[in-house]
């Protein structure tokens, strides 16, 4: 009994595609003035995000799958490391909501406490929603623990 989650492989390939061309606008100058008359400040952020896209689509291609459930414990990746951890580690697995009041930002996680401190999980990182996500993982972690 296992399950795994990580983002659609047709996202990775839209920061790549988006980062790519965010790429070529800030390195060809006709080009940059033809899109959106940008001057050279102007080409260096358009230059900083498309490193960003590529770094988040890389990330994603190689972090798959984020997060695997088997009977042996949970792998997931934590940043830019892949962990196991056994499921005597693993004290709860819960869909959790993080708050930031002055903006009125709502980001669902899913949180997974362990022994050693919460490891936090984005709906981004999952590829779907963190309160199914939860339910199944706690459902198998019960069942095999």
């Amino acid at each position: 009994m296992s399950a795994a989650w990580s983002p659609p492989l047709w996202r990775v390939g839209l920061y790549a595609v988006a980062g790519a061309a965010a790429a070529l606008v800030a390195a060809v100058g006709p080009l940059a003035q033809r899109v959106g008359s940008l001057d050279a400040a102007g080409r260096l952020l358009v230059g900083v995000l498309a490193a960003g896209l590529g770094t988040l689509a890389l990330r994603d291609l190689l972090a798959r799958p984020t997060l695997r459930v088997s009977p042996a414990g949970l792998d997931l990746v934590d940043g830019l490391r892949r962990r196991h951890l056994p499921w005597a580690a693993v004290l709860r697995v819960r869909a959790a909501t993080l708050t930031h009041n002055r903006r009125a930002v709502h980001l669902r996680t899913l949180e997974v406490e362990t022994i050693d401190g919460p490891i936090l999980l984005t709906r981004r990182q999952l590829g779907t929603d963190p309160g199914s996500v939860a339910e199944r993982v706690e459902e198998i972690r019960l069942r095999l623990g």
